[in-house]
């Protein structure tokens, strides 16, 4: 009997986003992902305001609005051959090990990237660790110390989000699991702290503090050590492209509805039965993109160890 392609496609879906609960809950633009480039306006500046007007007629303005664009990618896993002799001995779990596998891959590639277009630039939304050296939170590759994360720095990039006005409900902190245990925890009396909120597994919180979520994953940003740190640059499977001793990890604050991405449908292709390789060959493919709401970088910011 053929492979069901319906079967495949929930179980691509029910992978695709399991490490990465943060991703659900960033605004999502799904319905765009048929296009090629996503247009997100962008208000001009607001109307002035006059106190007891005495000059009639009023001087009349109009609004020059902008927009911010991004562009969909294409996402593919590499092709992959069962033979005819594993569907004889192994059967359907040889597939579907191998295409579970290919998607937790994928799933991590788009997260990657999605990070690393939401990540801010410039002085203005980034903030530098002020703790002790350690060495238990480094970036790959990188080397030596660097100072711990605070609970100062974390009301620090509260004050940045409350300074543009984002909402205070909703806010996640995404921290490097390394910061997180071997930093954060480590912190006198956080424990009491963090006692006040509420593991919530299915959505990925593992805390709340000082109104923010507190999510983690293993791998996130990685920044220069410049004055002001830049972004590393990433490869198609969102890895740092050239490593480096002095590079940074970095931490995530953000409101989810200053942030969106689009994501298609996967659409499993296979090939039954080829007689050249004696098996039957799968591949998959998604559709996605990612991007910052606003150009002027409101509702993000990033602490940057030093």
């Amino acid at each position: 009997m053929g492979l069901q392609r319906e079967i495949w496609v929930n179980d691509i879906q029910e992978t695709l986003w399991q490490e990465n609960p943060f991703m659900t809950r960033i605004s999502n633009h799904s319905e765009f992902v048929n296009y090629k480039t996503v247009h997100i306006p962008q208000a001009g500046a607001d109307q002035g305001v006059v106190k007891n007007r005495t000059l009639l007629p009023a001087l009349i303005n109009q609004r020059v609005d902008t927009e911010l664009t991004y562009n969909l990618n294409e996402y593919t896993i590499n092709p992959f051959l069962v033979t005819n002799i594993e569907e004889l001995q192994i059967n359907y779990a040889k597939r579907q090990s191998i295409l579970s596998t290919s998607m937790s891959k994928l799933s991590d590639v788009i997260a990657n990237q999605s990070l690393y277009t939401w990540a801010p630039t410039g002085a203005a939304k980034i903030i530098r660790t002020t703790g002790t050296a350690d060495a238990n939170a480094l970036a790959p590759g990188a080397t030596g110390t660097r100072n711990a994360i605070t609970l100062a720095d974390i009301a620090k990039m509260r004050a940045v989000l409350d300074k543009d006005n984002v909402p205070q409900s909703g806010r996640i902190l995404l921290l490097p699991s390394d910061m997180y245990n071997g930093q954060l925890l480590a912190i006198n009396n956080i424990q009491s702290a963090l006692i006040y909120g509420s593991a919530i597994l299915p959505s990925g919180t593992v805390n709340r503090l000082f109104g923010f979520d507190i999510m983690i994953r293993p791998s996130s940003l990685v920044y220069d050590n410049s004055a002001t740190p830049v972004l590393k640059a990433i490869n198609d499977e969102g890895q740092v492209i050239t490593p480096a001793a002095t590079d940074n990890l970095a931490a995530l604050a953000f409101h989810p509805n200053f942030l969106t991405h689009s994501v298609g449908d996967i659409k499993v292709f296979y090939d039954m039965d080829k007689p050249e390789y004696y098996g039957s060959l799968f591949s998959a493919l998604v559709m996605h993109g990612a991007s910052k709401m606003r150009l002027d970088q409101k509702g993000i910011v990033a602490l940057v160890q030093q």
